[in-house]
C-alpha cells in the first residue's frame, strides 16, 4: 500500500516535468523560427543542461552561430567533444565554425581528418555524410560516400545516397545515373526508384528533368534490351508523361524479347482506353490477337479490339455505313468464337449501339441487349445493360418502356451512382415529353446527389426549365426546345437545328438566346465541325457575358481549342479568362487546373 501511494504521488510530478519540457522545447523552436535567437539560446541551454541530448546541444550551437558568437560556439563544441569523445557530428560542427571564423586551413584539415578516420561501418558513414549535409557541405558528404563505397568491409556502393545528394543539389543528370546504378545493384527496388523519379519530375519546372530521364531510359533500354528493369521504368515513365504510344511499343518489345508478357500488354491497353487513347489500345489488342488462341488473353484482346474500333469511330465522327456494318459482323464472328457469357456481356452494349444508332436496326439492338440480360450477371452489370436498353427505347420513341427501365434501375440499385444516373435520365425523359413538374421534382432531389457530375447536370436542367417558364409563360418555347433536345438525343441533328433556328428567329427574349446558341454549338461540336462550334461558343459569352451559359461556353471553347483544333495558346487564355472573370463558377477550379497543366506548372 505504501509503495502504491508513493507511485501515485510520483506520476503527477513526472507528467508535470514532461509537460514543462514540451512547453520549453516548443517555445525554443518558435523563437528560433522567429529569429529571436537570444531567447531560443537561453531555452536550449536550459534544456541541454537538464536532459543532455545532442538535439538540444546542436540547436544551442546553432543559436550561438546565428548570433555570431563564434568563439563561444567553438568552446562549447570542444567541451562537448572532451566529454563525449570524437563524435563525427561534433567534429563537423567544429570545422564548420572554423570556416565561419575565416580559419579555412584549420577547417579543411579537420574535415579531411574526419574523412580519413572514418570507421568501416555503414551506419557511421551515413551519420558522417548527414552531418556534412546538415551544414550544406555537400562536397564533403560526397567524399564520405565515395570512401564508404570503397571499403570492402562494408561492401555497399551508396548509390542511392549519392543519388539523393545530387538530387538535393540540383544535379539531376548525375542523380538519375546513380538511381539507375542503384537499380542495377538492387533490381527489387524498382518501386523505390520510381518514387524517387516521381519526386524528380514534380520538381521539373521546364521539362529538363523529363527530357533527361527519357533520354537516359531510352539509351539504357536500347543498350541493354534484356534488362527488364529499364524497360519497365520506360513504360512507367511514358505513362507519367501520357506518352501512351511509347509505353505500348516498349511493352510489346519486352514481350517479343522475354515472352509471357501478354497480361502486361492487355493491362496497358485498358489504361489507354481509360485515357481515350483508343488507337493505341487497338494496337495493343491487335498485337495479342495476332498470337492466336494460344494466348491465354486472346479473347480479352479480341473483345477489347472490337470495343476500340467502335470508340475510334465515335471519336473520329466516322459516318461510313460500311465501316459499321463490317464492325457489327466482326462482333457477330467474335460471339461465334467466344459465346455470349459473363465475360463478353459488355460487348453486347457495343453491338446494340451499332445496330441502333449506326445501322437503323433498333429492334435487333433491343433483342441483343435483352438476350444479354438473361445471363447470370452482377446487379451493377444488369443495371448497365438496362440503362443502354432504356436509351435505345427512348431513341425509338418508346418513352413508356424507357421510363420503366430507368425506374427499375433506381429501385434495384438504391444509393448507387448508377441509380442517380438513371433518375437523372428519367427526369430528362420527362422534360423531353413535356412533363415539367415531374421532371423538376426529380431534379430537385438530384441536386444533392453525391456525384458532382449528376448534381451539376440536374441543376443545369432545372435552371433551364425555370428560365423558359419565366420568359415564356405559354410554354411553347420550352416544348419546342425540349423537342430539339430529344432530336439531339435521337441523333437527328438536322431536325434539331431547324427547330433551334426557328426559335432564334421567333423568340425575342434575350435570356433564352444563349440556350439556343449553346445547343447549336454543341451539335456542331458533336458533328466534328469544330471551327463553327468554336465561333458560336464565342458568341455566347461575348453577347451574353452575364448569362448562366457564359462560363460553360468559355470552358467548351477552351476544350475545343486545346483538344480538337490544337490552338494551345487560345485554350490557355480561355481557361485563364474563366477562373479570373467567373471565380464563383462551378468550372473555375477545373479551368485553373487545366490552365496550370497546359502551362506546364508543377501540380
Amino acid at each position: 500500500m505504501h509503495s502504491t501511494a508513493i507511485t501515485q504521488n510520483i506520476q503527477p510530478a513526472v507528467r508535470q516535468v514532461q509537460q514543462q519540457r514540451s512547453i520549453d522545447e516548443s517555445l525554443a523552436i518558435e523563437f528560433f523560427r522567429a529569429q529571436e535567437f537570444d531567447k531560443a539560446l537561453e531555452l536550449f541551454d536550459k534544456l541541454f543542461e537538464q536532459y543532455k541530448t545532442q538535439y538540444y546541444f546542436s540547436n544551442y550551437v546553432n543559436c550561438l552561430v546565428q548570433l555570431n558568437r563564434l568563439k563561444e560556439a567553438e568552446q562549447a563544441v570542444k567541451r562537448q567533444l572532451r566529454t563525449t569523445g570524437n563524435e563525427v557530428q561534433l567534429s563537423v560542427d567544429l570545422a564548420f565554425i572554423y570556416q565561419l571564423m575565416g580559419e579555412n586551413n584549420k577547417a579543411s584539415r579537420t574535415f579531411d581528418k574526419i574523412i580519413e578516420e572514418l570507421p568501416a561501418d555503414r551506419n557511421q558513414i551515413s551519420i558522417a555524410a548527414n552531418a556534412f549535409r546538415a551544414r550544406n557541405l555537400d562536397d564533403y558528404a560526397l567524399k564520405v560516400y565515395e570512401k564508404g563505397s570503397m571499403m570492402p568491409e562494408i561492401n555497399y556502393p551508396f548509390y542511392l545516397d549519392k543519388a539523393g545528394l545530387y538530387q538535393m543539389t540540383g544535379d539531376f543528370s548525375k542523380s538519375i545515373d546513380y538511381y539507375l546504378l542503384h537499380l542495377d545493384f538492387q533490381p527489387d527496388h524498382i518501386d523505390l526508384v520510381k518514387n524517387r523519379f516521381q519526386n524528380l519530375l514534380l520538381s521539373d519546372g521546364n521539362q529538363n528533368v523529363s527530357d533527361l530521364l527519357r533520354s537516359k531510359l531510352l539509351t539504357r533500354a536500347q543498350a541493354e534490351p534484356d534488362n527488364e528493369s529499364y524497360s519497365m521504368l520506360l513504360i512507367w515513365f511514358s505513362l507519367q508523361q501520357n506518352d501512351f504510344d511509347l509505353a505500348m511499343r516498349q511493352a510489346q518489345a519486352i514481350d517479343r524479347r522475354l515472352g509471357d508478357r501478354d497480361a502486361q500488354v492487355i493491362e496497358l491497353a485498358s489504361i489507354c482506353i481509360a485515357n481515350q487513347q483508343f488507337e493505341t489500345a487497338l494496337d495493343g489488342y491487335n498485337y495479342i490477337t495476332k498470337k492466336g488462341k494460344n494466348s491465354a488473353y486472346f479473347f480479352n484482346a479480341l473483345s477489347g479490339a472490337l470495343k476500340s474500333k467502335y470508340l475510334i469511330a465515335e471519336k473520329q465522327h466516322i459516318s461510313d455505313q460500311d465501316y459499321f456494318l463490317k464492325l457489327s459482323k466482326e462482333i457477330e464472328s467474335g460471339y461465334e468464337m467466344m459465346g455470349l457469357n459473363q465475360e463478353t456481356w459488355d460487348l453486347a452494349i457495343i453491338q446494340a449501339q451499332l445496330l441502333a444508332y449506326k445501322l437503323d436496326r433498333t429492334d435487333d439492338a433491343t433483342a441483343c441487349l435483352e438476350k444479354a440480360l438473361t445471363l447470370p450477371l452482377q446487379p451493377n452489370e444488369t443495371a448497365e445493360l438496362k440503362m443502354y436498353l432504356a436509351d435505345i427505347m427512348l431513341f425509338k420513341n418508346d418513352a413508356w418502356e424507357a421510363t420503366l427501365l430507368y425506374s427499375q434501375i433506381e429501385k434495384s440499385m438504391k444509393n448507387e451512382p448508377i441509380a442517380h444516373e438513371a433518375k437523372f435520365r428519367n427526369a430528362r425523359l420527362r422534360y423531353f415529353i413535356g412533363e415539367y413538374a415531374w421532371a423538376v421534382t426529380m431534379l430537385d432531389i438530384l441536386k444533392a446527389a453525391t456525384s458532382k457530375l449528376i448534381a451539376n447536370d440536374a441543376l443545369g436542367l432545372s435552371m433551364l426549365i425555370h428560365d423558359f417558364m419565366i420568359e415564356d409563360t405559354t410554354g411553347s418555347s420550352l416544348k419546342a426546345f425540349g423537342k430539339a433536345d430529344l432530336f439531339i438525343f435521337q441523333k437527328k441533328e438536322k431536325e434539331s437545328l431547324l427547330i433551334l433556328d426557328s426559335l432564334m428567329l421567333d423568340t425575342k427574349s434575350a435570356a433564352l438566346q444563349p440556350y439556343f446558341l449553346m445547343r447549336r454549338a454543341e451539335i456542331y461540336d458533336k458533328l466534328g465541325q469544330y471551327n463553327t462550334a468554336d465561333s458560336i461558343f464565342r458568341e455566347v459569352y461575348t453577347r451574353f457575358n452575364e448569362s448562366y451559359q457564359a462560363d460553360d461556353a468559355i470552358l467548351r471553347r477552351a476544350m475545343i481549342n486545346e483538344l480538337k483544333i490544337n490552338n494551345q495558346n487560345e485554350a490557355l487564355n480561355l481557361y485563364e479568362m474563366l477562373f479570373e472573370q467567373y471565380p464563383s463558377s462551378i468550372f473555375a477550379n477545373d479551368a485553373r487546373r487545366k490552365y496550370r497543366l497546359l502551362r506546364g506548372d508543377i501540380l
